[in-house]
């Protein structure tokens, strides 16, 4: 597929899963700047890094919420660029404005993650969806060569699938915090990863997980809405979002640094399943720094890994739980 095209454009701010899939294509990642409104991309940024060489585009929908692309459609068009949409945050999810259409069949290609923390989490896979015969295409000869699981594969995911479902039991979400060996949510860069068909017996509870996602997505949508009406707003940047929507994890920005790292850190020791999110934009991580060999300032991207707190929003979550998250922003922020 255009041969003559090596570069895809992600932004710079999202995870480093993006990068070690772009290097494993023999591409090579190109760095754009995010904004700060639905966490896409800065598109004068986007518009001064695509040119002839671009294959792709990768835009990435944060915490679930669909970013707004019909200009980088058009400009994927004129640039005879593909759109790919990351949905892996966002399986299920709509776009607000058009409810008919989901979250990761607008572009040529998506892609969903039924990884840990994703909206169907068994831990691993994920589902490809493909608009361009062309991507179809291609994309049927590499799953045909795909190697099958091993048999015995299925007894070893069973055991650890149950060890997991421990952790999403809501009275013991607070572990793994505790528990910093175990890496859950961690930001991690794999520059080799195995490929293969996948499980029977993990596509058989991905649909069965599927056919409760409307009742949870519900659920999140509440939780969403909730806290855009709750948490007051002097502390809190919620830009031009939507308050209710089914985030996989409702995201705050809270402008004051110092403020925003005693809020989490209080959410975090008090074991309320908050998290910061990406520490640093892509070519500031360790690992990262190096491969991508990119010294380039992402303003926002930095802007928003100094500032972004995310807030469980899963059906395990408890009025009285929402209500301890409140206490301790408020607080927090009062006491500024």
């Amino acid at each position: 597929m255009k041969p003559d095209r090596k570069e895809v454009i992600i932004p710079a701010y999202s995870c480093p899963s993006i990068v070690s899939a772009t290097l494993k294509a023999g591409l090579r990642p190109v760095l754009c700047d995010v904004n700060l409104q639905d966490f896409g991309f800065f598109y004068e940024d986007l518009e001064n890094k695509v040119n002839a060489k671009t294959l792709a585009i990768i835009v990435v929908h944060l915490y679930g919420y669909p970013v707004q692309f019909e200009q980088i459609r058009k400009l994927c068009k004129d640039n005879n660029s593909y759109l790919v949409e990351d949905a892996a945050q966002a399986f299920g999810n709509t776009l607000p404005d058009s409810p008919d259409t989901k979250v990761g069949l607008a572009g040529d290609a998506g892609f969903y993650s039924f990884g840990r923390g994703k909206p169907i989490s068994i831990m691993q896979g994920g589902l490809l969806a493909a608009q361009s015969e062309e991507v179809y295409g291609e994309t049927e000869k590499i799953y045909k060569d795909l190697n099958e699981c091993p048999a015995y594969q299925n007894i070893n995911y069973c055991f650890s699938l149950g060890i997991y479902s421990l952790f999403l039991n809501a009275y013991l979400y607070w572990l793994p915090q505790m528990l910093p060996f175990l890496n859950l949510g961690g930001t991690i860069f794999e520059p080799e990863f195995e490929t293969s068909k996948g499980l029977g017996v993990a596509s058989e509870i991905a649909c069965m997980m599927i056919s409760r996602l409307e009742k949870e997505q519900e659920v999140r949508k509440a939780n969403s809405k909730w806290f855009a009406e709750n948490l007051e707003q002097r502390f809190i940047n919620r830009g031009s979002r939507s308050g209710a929507y089914p985030y996989l994890r409702y995201p705050l920005i809270i402008d004051d640094r110092d403020l925003r790292s005693r809020i989490l850190e209080r959410l975090i020791t008090e074991g309320t399943g908050a998290t910061g999110s990406y520490p640093t934009p892509l070519n500031e991580l360790p690992k990262l720094r190096e491969v991508l060999a990119d010294k380039m300032e992402y303003s926002c991207a930095k802007i928003l890994s100094e500032s972004i707190v995310t807030l469980p929003v899963h059906s395990g979550l408890s009025a009285k739980d929402r209500e301890n998250i409140k206490r301790i922003i408020e607080q927090e922020g009062h006491a500024n």
